[in-house]
């Protein structure tokens, strides 16, 4: 039987591209130098030995640069394919020098990774060896994850630099608050806070979509940076939206079938396009409707910075597989959400689905119960809002409960630091439109 060989861990391109931006730049040595704490978290034994070489001439004060490394390398080092046409190539085709630490990390984690492979097979053979002495077996685990942990890069704390961001968020509070574009609802919440992730939450066609593109709006309106990944609508359907919405005299069953009508329709639309083309430009706002899972969606958050992260809707995210249960698989998405909030310094709001149980009951206003696996939402969350059509539900007799078919509910089930309660709003849905009632 052929055993099928496995690569280890290892990131040659991230190698080569510090390598290249230190002949570059020298100056850039000490931004990795606190991750490669040793020649083997090179992978590459070119790259190994390129490293040991610049870092002894760096503690003798020589001048690096693509010329003096070269001249300084041994024929050993050449023979082992050091070669000069070899130092050339990585400088030219170095990468970003601003993401230099960021590639240290990536290098960095692939060794701790190939440090562990080697622990572990050290643990089995020495399991096998220890006649059945676990205590010595325990001891060894543990001293190895030590040493592991001990590895990773120290995370400094600075009171004084805490306090004076502290200090700086007391006397500028706009600074970290971004206010949804209603009163009513920032009346509750106080706006929405960086760092933390707000879930809008609706059955089928009780507008959350339209509540959430109506925000992002608002947020763009204000000059925020917003970034929406769609999974149940596609890019063109929502643009769609976007231009009924911004329009304000469409109606989208009409954007949606084609059915453009006279002249007048005709122009308002060419006109729309063209504000939405100024107003929603690539570097203020970006839409995906591809990306499945939320390694991807981490990147294009981290690459493009955003103030605001919008995600319609987190339960058609493609989870980890490797957790079998629904429910931790949707508890991991959260919690990487709510991390992803606090590393990108921005909101997130998640539209999410509710369960079916509250159309068994007997009042169909939802709460918290019935977020679709509502634990871990509910803890991560800052706010929970919920959207409730009444008119979806009992049609006409709706004006006689106290709503309509022009009135959608609002409903803050879970806020952080406001107080929960409830809005009526006018609804426009074929408008795509949610404005306050004056």
């Amino acid at each position: 039987m052929q055993h099928k060989v496995v690569t280890p861990p290892q990131a040659i391109e991230a190698e080569e591209a510090i390598i290249g931006c230190i002949l570059l730049n020298p100056s850039k040595f000490k931004e990795t130098s606190g991750y490669i704490i040793e020649d083997d978290v090179f992978y590459d034994d070119r790259n190994k030995l390129l490293w040991k070489s610049i870092k002894e001439m760096i503690s003798k004060g020589a001048k690096i640069d693509q010329t003096t490394v070269i001249s300084h390398l041994t024929q050993r080092e050449r023979d082992m394919g050091v070669t000069p046409y070899y130092v050339t190539g990585i400088t030219t085709n170095a990468l970003e020098q601003d993401n230099l630490e960021a590639y240290a990390q990536i290098i960095y984690r692939k060794y701790l990774l190939r440090r562990l492979i080697n622990e572990a097979h050290y643990i089995k053979d020495s399991a096998y060896l220890a006649n059945g002495n676990a205590i010595d077996i325990l001891n060894e685990t543990h001293n190895t994850i030590g040493e592991l942990i001990n590895l990773q890069p120290e995370i400094t704390f600075d009171i004084y630099n805490a306090m004076d961001d502290t200090i700086d968020s007391i006397k500028n509070s706009n600074k970290n608050l971004i206010p949804t574009g209603y009163e009513s609802i920032d009346k509750l919440c106080g706006g929405l806070t960086r760092g933390e992730i707000t879930i809008i939450g609706g059955r089928p066609g009780h507008g959350k979509s339209t509540l959430a593109l109506n925000m992002l709006k608002n947020m763009i309106d204000k000059g925020y940076k917003c970034v929406l990944f769609n999974r149940e609508m596609s890019n063109v359907e929502m643009l769609k939206k976007l231009v009924v919405l911004e329009s304000g005299m469409l109606s989208y069953s009409m954007v949606r079938s084609g059915v453009i009508g006279d002249e007048v329709t005709s122009a308002e639309i060419d006109k729309t396009v063209i504000k939405i083309k100024q107003k929603y430009s690539k570097d203020r706002f970006l839409m995906f409707d591809n990306v499945r899972d939320f390694t991807q969606a981490s990147t294009e958050v981290k690459r493009f910075e955003p103030d605001v992260i919008f995600d319609d809707y987190i339960q058609l995210i493609v989870p980890d597989t490797k957790i079998e249960q629904r429910r931790l698989q949707l508890e991991k998405i959260i919690h990487d959400y709510k991390w992803l909030a606090k590393a990108s310094n921005a909101v997130v709001v998640c539209v999410s689905q509710l369960n079916r149980a509250l159309e068994t009951r007997g009042n169909p206003v939802p709460r918290l119960s019935d977020l679709a696996e509502s634990g871990a939402i509910e803890q991560a969350a800052e706010n929970v809002f919920f959207t409730y059509y009444d008119y979806k539900i009992f049609k006409n007799q709706s004006l006689e409960r106290g709503y309509g078919k022009d009135v959608i509910e609002i409903i803050a089930g879970k806020v952080r630091y406001g107080e929960t309660g409830s809005s009526k709003m006018n609804f426009k849905g074929d408008g795509v439109k949610i404005s306050e009632r004056y």
